[in-house]
């Protein structure tokens, strides 16, 4: 009997069991114009309109809908996701979930328990919209696909729905949608203008693609730094699709995209998942062929990078797509063949698309279930040894207990050694993490904590050809993502699991510590690393004294690392004791109590080398040219990881703002400062700075600090070099004998490197200087683009972090010979006197994605030691 035949079956005995109980009565679905005001496609529909439509679908068919929310978004606004499915399969979803979560643990799911499970179990289609908010088509789309799905009229929507339950998620990031439709509505007129110059399709800084925090929620997944992806990952994990779809739009000119992707492929996607992908793909072309619509497949859009929202899911055993339609950005859009694209066309796209999703998932339904079972199985039995994380040997600790959380919150199972052991030849300490390869997520555990992952050899060689040609590599991100190394953690993959015994480790990012017992009768003494600096941050906020040591020193029998951070008893409140005990709960801060301040090697605590930790009032450029993504992820650190307030100013007022009142300004990445400032606004910034401000620039800004004429810092951006080491040259004439010949001389004559996709390199510290104070001496760094920087002379500042040898550089992922060499030694951070100020230069960005957490010591010394080590800081 087939499991359509079952389940009707068993409604009609459940019906004649409750003495055929009445049905609900069925409503026609309402019209959106009944509901909104509008018909599909003919406006773009708020973010409050999309919910209130999806509450009255619900209302008038309760048996077919559920609602719920899982997250609320920077402004306030609910995240909702919304279940439609058969009276019966709606009436069992807790059962359902029971069912999918047991499939997805082989360990206490037999084989013969799990066909039961399968014969009697919907697979769940996971439809995820508009994550890019001014990707809009995929939100009014949804709106189209549920009143379908809910309407009892529809027969074909119906039988769909039999064999598979849909979870809607229809606006992913409902403040960038809201920002997007202002300034599109801003710009309208009489009637909609899709010219490409006309305002309403020309979007202000920062664009709608960003949430509320300038981040791009598409590649937030598996570092979950933002609301939205954190209750969306969780929601995931608590349902465990077998499908999910995430649905973009992409440039006017293109048609219409979903699966197969293009290469590079990720080697740890499971098998069968490619295939089902390929089966999807298959029927979602004939149902554009049926509509005449457009599409393409395998030219674009890898499978590489694990933190897509159709990436991280696939390791959970879903098959995971990403949808993308050409967009019309508004309502209407001209495209360069003069045809004219409609939002409805837009919407239309998405529909069609959605729909054939649903087909095919129900169609597949029992091999889309058995492979989600075997995808966990593979996990297990194909799971050999272990990775092991090491805390007791991280410079920063607490950066070890984040990752270990951050693990959990991808579906690991991680634990916590309770006793030291040995693995991998060496020795580790209790409190060291385990993440044990035989589990279901073991693909999701290789692919993130693996130090590098390889790229297919035939992509690389015909990249390679591809750049001899002068044209541009086709890889979409980064190719190198290693967690342990973005979070400067020593780990090892062992062959063998370690026979230790370990304690689950749970969700949260911060251990909270105790102080350390002991006489506290002169004060306090804070470790460094990413909890110190919150402790300092949460220290300054609560008036407490504060001072830094910035070499090694002993003091009590006890050595303490340089950037050590010092509390003193006196000029503390009198609940100094109960406040240090609060901080460092909340920060996970290693506290020690200071019974003397006498030292016995190093300098004294009381010397002019423990800086006086102020208080600094920090600015940073806001709007054109910066990069979006720059500013925001350095807001967010600076504001939501560490408490600090920040002014964002309009970068332009920069040009002849009164700055004195502040101690800092941060340049985030971005384009042509020298354009928006002028010379005047250049010169503002310098006479700021040597009056004895910190200037910041963080990475592509580091082409203003290092312009001749900004007379800010000594060092110039490089261009690309022969293979010989020597600039390229075309004077005179020449005879080309070969083709390698030829491909030299039509090779870089002078212009940028070619650009890095995205890689880590390593990069070793200058811990004698004040940047460097409580950093690990050696970090990865993550390396993009094609700027590279010469290092300074002595006479002109210091070179504190700077990248390792040719033969060290590339920690993982990608990198290109000729770059390899080029940017061995080359400077990662520069710092430099000017006048009383301080110049400070990140030539990368290394706020990114708010995921180096190696890297944010690094930068949180710029920001709050930089002022202690002005000459305008030591004259008051």
């Amino acid at each position: 009997m087939s499991y359509r035949r079952r389940a009707a079956c068993s409604l009609l005995a459940l019906s004649l069991a409750l003495g055929a109980a009445p049905a609900l009565a069925q409503q026609t679905p309402p019209a959106l114009q009944a509901v909104v005001g509008h018909d599909s496609g003919e406006r773009i529909t708020r973010s409050a309109d999309v919910r209130r439509y999806f509450e009255a679908l619900r209302v008038a068919n309760p048996d077919r809908m559920v609602m719920g929310d899982y997250a609320q978004s920077w402004e306030g606004r609910p995240l909702f996701w919304a279940a439609v499915g058969s009276p019966r399969n709606i009436a069992r979803l807790d059962a359902i979930k029971a069912a999918t979560n047991a499939l997805a643990d082989p360990r206490r799911t037999s084989p013969e328990q799990a066909r039961a499970l399968i014969n009697d179990t919907p697979a769940i289609a996971w439809m995820a919209y508009s994550v890019h908010g001014n990707e809009i088509s995929p939100a009014d789309a949804a709106l189209a696909a549920a009143r379908r799905l809910t309407d009892a009229a529809d027969a074909e929507a119906q039988g769909w729905l039999e064999d598979v339950v849909v979870v809607f998620v229809p606006t992913q990031n409902p403040d960038g949608r809201e920002r997007f439709i202002n300034s599109f509505e801003a710009g309208l007129g009489a009637q909609p203008n899709g010219d490409p110059l006309s305002a309403e399709r020309a979007e202000p800084w920062p664009s709608g693609r960003y949430n509320h925090n300038l981040f791009d929620l598409n590649r937030d997944w598996f570092i979950q730094s933002q609301p939205e992806t954190q209750g969306h990952s969780a929601l995931i994990r608590e349902w465990r699709p077998q499908v999910v779809v995430d649905s973009h739009e992409m440039g006017t000119d293109s048609s219409f995209f979903f699966p197969p992707e293009a290469q590079p492929l990720n080697p740890w996607i499971y098998p069968p998942i490619l295939d089902a992908r390929e089966r999807f793909g298959r029927n979602t072309a004939g149902r554009f062929d049926q509509a005449g619509l457009d599409y393409f497949t395998r030219e674009t859009f890898d499978a590489f990078y694990p933190g897509y929202g159709d990436g991280w899911p696939a390791y959970f055993g879903a098959v995971s797509m990403t949808y993308e339609q050409g967009s019309s950005r508004g309502l209407l859009a001209r495209r360069s063949s003069g045809e004219m694209l409609t939002y409805a066309d837009t919407v239309k796209g998405h529909l069609t698309a959605t729909l054939s999703t649903i087909e095919t998932a129900a169609r597949d339904r029992e091999k889309l279930l058995s492979d989600f079972y075997a995808f966990h199985r593979d996990g297990i039995s194909g799971g050999r040894g272990a990775y092991v994380l090491s805390r007791s040997a991280a410079a920063d600790p607490a950066a070890a207990d984040k990752l270990a959380g951050l693990l959990v919150r991808s579906g690991l199972e991680v634990g916590r050694a309770t006793a030291a052991f040995s693995a991998c030849g060496q020795t580790y300490q209790a409190g060291d993490y385990v993440v044990n390869l035989a589990q279901p997520q073991r693909r999701m555990a290789e692919t993130l904590l693996a130090k590098d992952v390889p790229l297919d050899p035939k992509f690389l060689a015909e990249q390679e050809a591809r750049r001899a040609r002068g044209l541009g590599d086709e890889i979409y991100d980064l190719t190198g993502w290693s967690l342990p190394l973005l979070f400067n953690v020593p780990s090892q993959r062992c062959t063998g699991a370690p026979s230790v015994q370990t304690a689950a480790v749970g969700p949260e990012l911060i251990r909270p510590a105790a102080v350390a017992q002991g006489d506290a009768t002169y004060g306090y003494a804070i470790h460094p690393g990413t909890a110190g600096m919150r402790f300092l941050t949460a220290a300054l906020t609560d008036k407490l004294p504060v001072r830094s040591v910035e070499e090694p020193f002993t003091l009590d029998g006890r050595a303490y690392p340089g950037g050590t951070f010092i509390v003193p008893r006196a000029g503390s409140p009198a609940d100094l004791d109960e406040r240090v005990r609060r901080l460092a709960a909340g920060s996970g801060a290693q506290v020690t109590p200071l019974a003397t301040s006498w030292v016995s090697s190093g300098p004294s605590v009381g010397s002019d080398k423990a800086t006086v930790i102020a208080a600094p009032r920090v600015a940073m450029a806001w709007d054109d040219p910066t990069e979006p993504e720059s500013a925001g992820s350095i807001r967010h650190v600076l504001e939501r990881e560490y408490g600090w307030p920040v002014t964002a100013v309009r970068t332009r007022r920069l040009a002849n703002a009164d700055l004195s009142r502040y101690q800092v300004l941060i340049l985030p990445s971005g384009g042509n400062y020298e354009q928006i400032l002028g010379e005047s606004g250049v010169a503002n910034l310098r006479a700021w700075v040597q009056a004895g401000g910190v200037l910041i620039g963080v990475g592509s800004a580091s082409r203003l600090l290092t312009d001749p004429d900004s007379k800010l810092l000594d060092s110039r951006r490089e261009s690309a070099v022969s293979g010989d080491g020597d600039q390229d040259k075309k004077d005179g004439g020449s005879e080309i004998a070969t083709d390698a010949e030829y491909l030299a001389l039509t090779g870089h004559h002078g212009g940028a490197p070619d650009p890095v996709a995205g890689v880590l390199a390593s990069a070793v510290v200058d811990n004698e200087h004040w940047l460097g104070a409580g950093v690990a001496p050696t970090l990865s760094v993550m390396v993009r683009g094609s700027d590279i920087y010469a290092p300074l002379a002595r006479d002109q500042g210091t070179n504190v972090v700077r990248l390792a040898g040719p033969d060290q550089v590339l920690a993982s992922g990608q990198l290109w010979a000729e770059n390899r060499r080029q940017l061995a030694y080359k400077p990662v951070a520069m710092a430099s006197e000017v006048g009383r100020g301080q110049v400070v230069a990140f030539t990368q960005d290394v706020t990114m994605r708010a995921f180096l957490e190696g890297l944010k010591p690094l930068f949180l010394n710029a920001v709050f030691r930089g002022p202690a080590h002005t000459s305008g800081a030591k004259g008051n």
